[in-house]
């Protein structure tokens, strides 16, 4: 592994990866994307910072942009195209690896097909370090411990491998809904879901992955000021993915509202049920919009992790403005934490089995400006 406090970013000059580049100024930085015009103006601001042209699919360019890095941040998607490669690539270097999207398939076949290659590298390979999925997970592992009655005490970035919560005892349900208001989204997030038409959001269920229910919904609460209870359709979230790897539960889901109109949200449950389908082709002809930055600045979001076994529960919900910031702060977050981190578990890692959950979860929200609110002490 590279010995360097050098940090990575590829898709340094999108949406993402410009406020990522923000909130590491001032640390040895690379910057890497398609754009070179785009990436000089970047590099005029961050003094010190080498500019790469390179691409997700040229493997001898993301080595030259990689080389001597200790951290890879890969902000550019869609994650279905560049997490395979952007890993590969990172490893290759030595590199530990962070992404932003909790895109579902993309996880999935990360945890699925590349854990192995991690480990042979000495690495960690962290995806999902954004709001999708990293605050869904680090939430629900904490209601977890405190609903079981676990203690989890140390340093907040795990040196040693931790026990996987309720493995004895199993929680009943998790649920990780995500609710929106004046949801802006960037081209490439837009895109991301263009590709998802034809797939149904996947949940863990009795052991195994599988696909929900078309039409799955649930009323999540995410406080007075998002608008009280809220009808949530079923999503492919990355939680349903992560939280199983260090929570044992019967059943994970994830949720999404984002309209406080009956009406609307009645029409969106129906929308769930034809999209998955919709053929996958179609997703190609439709055309991404561009928002302005005032746009994404406006947009309030909650993340609300409830767990529950039998007649006892607990929630915790996550609030705070603007999905892009902080996604970029939560991600900026993580590679600082592996840049500086020494011996510890290697290999695809969950944000809940790389860190302890409530202090990580705590220094977060300081880092990006989010309110924490549990339903317990």
């Amino acid at each position: 592994m590279s010995s360097s406090s050098r940090i990575a970013v590829l898709g340094a000059t999108g949406e993402v990866g410009r406020r990522v580049c923000a909130q590491l100024a001032g640390v040895d930085l690379a910057i890497a994307g398609r754009r070179g015009d785009a990436l000089d103006a970047l590099a005029a601001a961050l003094p010190g910072a080498a500019a790469h042209v390179a691409d997700a699919g040229d493997a001898a360019a993301l080595a030259r942009a990689f080389a001597g890095a200790r951290v890879v941040v890969n902000a550019a998607g869609p994650l279905a195209d560049t997490a395979a490669p952007v890993l590969a690539a990172a490893l290759a270097a030595g590199a530990h690896y962070v992404d932003v999207g909790g895109e579902q398939a993309a996880l999935q076949a990360g945890y699925e097909q590349r854990d192995a290659a991690a480990r042979r590298s000495g690495c960690v390979a962290l995806p999902g370090a954004g709001l999708d999925c990293a605050l869904g997970d680090l939430a629900a592992a904490w209601a977890a411990a405190q609903l079981i009655g676990a203690s989890d005490t140390g340093a907040i970035v795990r040196d040693a491998a931790a026990p996987r919560l309720a493995e004895d005892h199993p929680l009943d349900d998790i649920t990780v809904g995500y609710v929106f208001d004046d949801l802006a989204l960037s081209a490439g997030s837009q895109r991301a879901l263009f590709g998802a038409l034809g797939t149904r959001a996947m949940v863990w269920s009795r052991d195994r992955w599988e696909p929900g229910r078309a039409g799955d919904h649930r009323l999540i609460n995410a406080g007075a000021a998002l608008g009280g209870p809220r009808d949530a359709i079923a999503y492919a979230g990355g939680d349903p993915i992560t939280i199983p790897r260090h929570v044992a539960a019967h059943r994970v889901a994830s949720y999404v509202s984002t309209t406080r109109r009956p009406g609307a949200a009645a029409a969106l449950r129906l929308l769930s049920r034809a999209l998955p389908l919709v053929p996958r082709r179609a997703g190609e002809l439709l055309v991404p919009y561009a928002a302005a930055d005032a746009d994404y600045s406006r947009t309030r979001f909650a993340v609300v992790a409830q767990v529950r076994r039998g007649f006892a529960s607990a929630q915790i919900a996550v609030r705070g403005c603007d999905l892009y910031r902080t996604t970029a702060a939560i991600a900026a977050w993580f590679a600082l934490r592996l840049a500086e981190r020494g011996a510890g578990p290697t290999g695809m890692r969950a944000p809940g089995e790389l860190v302890r959950a409530e202090p990580a979860l705590r220094a977060i929200a300081g880092t990006a400006d989010l309110t924490i609110e549990p339903s317990f002490g």
